[in-house]
């Protein structure tokens, strides 16, 4: 799947379908305190950043497994509170429940990248703008007021009961729209999450905040940008 022009995204685009969580949300600004704050508590000297990664990294796989096999749809915020405990028990730390819940909550608490709300709304003077997330309903409608620029929506894959990349997910946002998936160009900073839109037929723009490579996938980005300022300078 080749890249297409940029001014061809800009006339065919009609939907402009955001990540959230650190596409658009800060996840480490608030996190890693939050961690810090854990370990220090229990007496550990382990590094929170590393920490908030190596949880991700299960939360991320345990996801994947969720969406895969039958059964119902698993929160987002039980899945990632296993995941944190599993690590944490890995540590060798005795942490109550309820303080690895506390972590949890943090993610309603997450706050946009400085460049975002300028940029948004400079591209909703163009572009319908939609939040489609990996969050639960509940997480997103904490988070949407920590936006100054108005969304058009914010939708949670709990809907579609599984987690993106699965192909449900991204059919919600065409629903809700009532567009084709040429017509939704998606925008995230994950190399899995722009890899699961361009296979379903949508644009992909990959904000690449963290200058990491995209990776060795066919689905290749039709846009890469470092953050939502220049994605806002590309397509208006």
């Amino acid at each position: 799947m080749a890249p297409i022009a940029t001014e061809t995204l800009r006339e065919e685009t009609a939907v402009l379908a955001f990540d959230l969580w650190d596409t658009l949300l800060d996840r480490e600004s608030t996190l890693v305190p939050a961690l810090a704050d854990l370990l220090d508590a229990h007496g550990s000297d382990y590094d929170p950043e590393i920490l908030l990664r190596r949880y991700l990294a299960m939360h991320f796989r345990d996801s994947m497994v969720d969406s895969l096999i039958p059964g119902p749809h698993t929160p987002f915020k039980e899945i990632s509170r296993r995941a944190l405990a599993y690590r944490l028990d890995q540590l060798g730390l005795d942490v109550p429940d309820e303080a690895v819940r506390d972590v949890i909550r943090q993610w309603k608490q997450l706050e946009p990248y400085p460049d975002v709300d300028a940029a948004l709304a400079d591209l909703g003077e163009e572009y319908a703008l939609v939040g489609l997330s990996n969050g639960d309903p509940d997480m997103l409608a904490a988070v949407r007021p920590n936006f100054e620029a108005d969304l058009d929506g914010v939708i949670s894959v709990a809907e579609a009961g599984a987690y993106k990349p699965h192909r449900a997910s991204y059919d919600l946002c065409c629903e809700r729209f009532d567009v084709a998936p040429h017509q939704v160009t998606f925008v995230t900073a994950h190399t899995f999450d722009l890899v699961g839109a361009k296979a379903v037929g949508m644009r992909g723009a990959f904000l690449n905040r963290h200058e990491n490579p995209f990776g060795g996938w066919p689905q290749r980005p039709d846009l890469v940008v470092e953050d939502t300022e220049k994605l806002a300078e590309a397509l208006l």
